[in-house]
């Protein structure tokens, strides 16, 4: 479903370019628009470098709702690197926690004097806002896009809690999209060396462990990056396909996931490709399916669940940046022209490539584009597995 309200959700912003965002009604008298046509030249020498726009002797604060050394944690890092280097200091600081959502609501509630954006995931902008929100004000709708004061556009990502009422009523916040980063397939990984394990090996110890969770509903578990997280929905998507139930064990994020997986603490996790692909090449982990229609480029001895004969398991992680209600529109459409630049940049879609994400670098109507199908996507896996994440 299109967003409304935002620049480019329309059809027509597929075929022309958005309008101007302001144009001179022909009322207004001649002297008071060339004033304003002289204000509006007048600022173009801080609009032109991108983020200038905020003030430029001050810091970006990126945020990120998972835990320093995982997949969003990296993908932030590259990005404030990029931006840093282009001359605005970015600083990234991690939030973990509710799958994302304490870090989304920490930039939802800043103000206009700090100038903060969200290193914004599938879980905490696609999945939280269609989950049961039995808190929810009457007549809100978490999920689709508002106007607010001064007809900014805007998009809901997710159910904040108002401050100073714990656990009571929940307001939809209004996230701004500023640029879609990179997306990732999702992958079901076990410990042990996986420096010879091959799609046939992959294939047959998947299957093994699906006929084991069969003759012992629940005593199998798996660990995921969180609670609702798209990790933790592609576990149960995959116990719904292949008829089986398991225990879920929730992790704050990848990096600590990850660590227990190779330890024995866990014996089976649901990561991404992108936090997960520097241990598979190791082989300090094993692979044994991979989300996706096809086998990732970039992992291309994993086999995708439908080999294992799991069907519907075509579900992408992604990454992208967000600013707060607070950022006007002039600001974010600089911070937009400045992050399609620098996601142009060759060395930064390589370093993604490599980390195992597949550079998107879509801003705009492309962006929102994006955002609404995987909207979709993902209200069909909720639909799917609501029953066993409640």
């Amino acid at each position: 479903m299109p967003l409304p309200g935002w620049p480019g959700s329309d059809s027509r912003a597929k075929t022309r370019p958005d309008p101007p965002p302001y144009r001179t009604p022909a009322s207004i008298p001649p002297d008071v628009a060339r004033r304003r046509l002289l204000a509006a030249l007048a600022c173009l020498p801080l609009a032109r470098g991108g983020s200038e726009a905020w003030a430029a002797d001050a810091a970006i604060h990126m945020l990120v709702g998972y835990g320093a050394g995982g997949g969003a944690d990296h993908i932030a890092r590259l990005l404030a690197d990029s931006l840093t280097g282009d001359g605005v200091l970015t600083l990234v600081e991690n939030r973990p926690g509710a799958a994302g959502q304490v870090a989304l609501n920490e930039v939802v509630r800043a103000g206009p004097q700090r100038q903060t954006l969200l290193l914004g995931t599938v879980g905490s902008v696609s999945i939280s806002p269609l989950l049961p929100n039995p808190n929810a004000q009457a007549g809100s709708a978490p999920g689709m896009a508002s106007r607010a004061a001064g007809g900014a556009p805007r998009v809901d990502g997710g159910a904040v809690a108002l401050p100073g009422a714990p656990g009571g009523p929940r307001v939809p916040p209004a996230l701004q999209p500023i640029a879609v980063v990179a997306s990732t397939p999702h992958v079901l990984l076990i410990g042990g060396d996986g420096a010879r394990f091959g799609s046939g090996d992959a294939i047959a110890a998947l299957r093994a462990r699906l006929a084991q969770a069969r003759q012992q509903p629940g005593e199998l578990a798996y660990a995921s990056l969180g609670i609702h997280s798209s990790a933790h929905l592609v576990g149960e998507l995959m116990c719904h396909e292949a008829g089986v139930t398991m225990t879920h064990i929730p992790y704050p994020g990848s990096a600590r996931a990850l660590i227990d997986l190779q330890g024995g603490h866990v014996t089976m996790l649901v990561s991404t490709l992108q936090a997960s692909l520097p241990l598979m090449r190791q082989g300090r982990v094993r692979a044994l399916a991979v989300t996706g229609r096809t086998r990732s480029p970039l992992a291309p001895a994993t086999p995708t669940f439908a080999e294992a004969g799991i069907d519907g398991m075509w579900q992408d992680a992604w990454y992208g940046v967000l600013a707060a209600p607070s950022v006007t529109r002039a600001q974010c459409a600089a911070l937009s022209r400045r992050f399609q630049r620098l996601l142009l940049d060759a060395a930064l879609q390589r370093r993604l490539g490599q980390d195992g994400a597949e550079p998107l670098g879509l801003t705009g109507a492309r962006a929102i584009d994006y955002l609404d199908r995987q909207r979709e996507i993902w209200r069909q896996a909720v639909a799917l597995v609501s029953h066993r994440i409640a």
